[in-house]
């Protein structure tokens, strides 16, 4: 039997399609460009308004937290002080000052409550050192003619008491010497009063208003020197230093010990991501594959390249010193094993 074109074809596409038929299992996979991200990242920014904002970025969780903004007041001026001995690539530990926000209205209001409080402290000197020796020699002689007052009083008082008993004066004369005396008595707890405040200086209740005032303005300078401890800039995390060129960004601090890959996944993917089995990418410049572990699915849907994308992420397992922030990098998802048929069937979209 002679055999032309045509039974050629024929017998290969009966062996193709014994051949789709057959239960020979193999992966199913898909390739994309993949992203790479610091499982978290620290920046320091520059606000439109000019104040300053820190946050930290996880993009494992997909999370910002640690968010802190320094605003200042109208009229304020307002500096960054970044500390020169750091450089790009410099490695900074967790809470270590990597900058300083210099506020100049706070530092005057802390100068002013300062004086004000040593004024009250002087004024407390002052006031306990007492009179002048002549104010004071004035006030004893009052202390001294009121008491002497007072007892020529008490002997007149105590012989009208007698003749008012004994009916010989009339009660409305009695009286009258009788609020004499009251009167003398008050004289003298007066002198008295004076006497003392002269020697000792201001009054208890005022030496105690004006300790209330000291500690009123130590409290406010101590919150205001609470509020300068937060103008110190230390990174929540520790990992590699960058500042940024941007208008917007001034300093980013990197966790080099962990690496995310962003993978964009077509939505008629996603079903298969369930069974995935493995995700290897390639570095650029080199020629070795670098696994990876599925994490988790974001839930936004974007668009690229008019394809509706979801975004997939997954750890690095490996610590890659030629990985870096923001490298795109060839990412294949190794994901179920199926027939040939069903493989050419993801492949081309078919519906039965």
């Amino acid at each position: 039997m002679r055999f032309n074109r045509r039974h050629i074809l024929l017998l290969i596409g009966l062996l193709a399609i014994v051949v789709i038929f057959l239960p020979i299992k193999m992966h199913y996979s898909f390739q994309a460009t993949s992203l790479v991200y610091p499982a978290k990242e620290w920046y320091l920014k520059k606000a439109a308004d000019d104040s300053f904002i820190s946050e930290l970025h996880d993009f494992e969780a997909d999370v910002i937290s640690h968010m802190i903004s320094y605003k200042f007041e109208r009229g304020d001026i307002s500096e960054l002080h970044i500390d020169t001995e750091l450089a790009t690539d410099d490695f900074v530990r967790k809470g270590d000052t990597v900058a300083y926000i210099h506020s100049y209205l706070i530092e005057n209001e802390i100068v002013r409550l300062r004086n004000l409080r040593d004024v009250e402290k002087a004024s407390i000197s002052v006031s306990s050192s007492g009179a002048k020796k002549e104010l004071i020699d004035e006030a004893t002689q009052e202390y001294e003619f009121a008491k002497l007052k007072l007892n020529l009083e008490e002997k007149n008082y105590k012989r009208q008491q007698k003749l008012y008993r004994d009916s010989i004066i009339s009660e409305a004369k009695f009286e009258i010497d009788e609020n004499t005396y009251n009167l003398a008595k008050v004289n003298v707890q007066i002198a008295e009063s004076e006497l003392i405040t002269l020697q000792t200086g201001k009054k208890t209740e005022e030496i105690d208003l004006i300790y209330q005032k000291i500690e009123a303005y130590n409290n406010q300078i101590e919150n205001l020197e609470k509020l300068i401890g937060q103008y110190y800039i230390k990174p929540p995390i520790s990992g590699r230093l960058r500042f940024s060129t941007s208008n917007s960004g001034i300093i980013t601090v990197s966790d080099t010990g962990r690496y995310i890959l962003k993978i964009p996944v077509k939505v008629n993917n996603v079903q298969y991501l369930n069974s995935i089995s493995g995700i290897r990418f390639s570095v650029p410049g080199y020629d070795d594959e670098v696994e990876a572990s599925f994490v988790g699915l974001d839930n936004n849907v974007n668009m690229s390249a008019s394809e509706q994308m979801l975004m997939a992420k997954a750890v690095i397992n490996l610590k890659l010193k030629r990985v870096y922030p923001g490298m795109a990098v060839q990412c294949e998802v190794i994901c179920d094993k199926i027939t040939i048929f069903e493989f050419l069937k993801r492949g081309i979209h078919l519906r039965f």
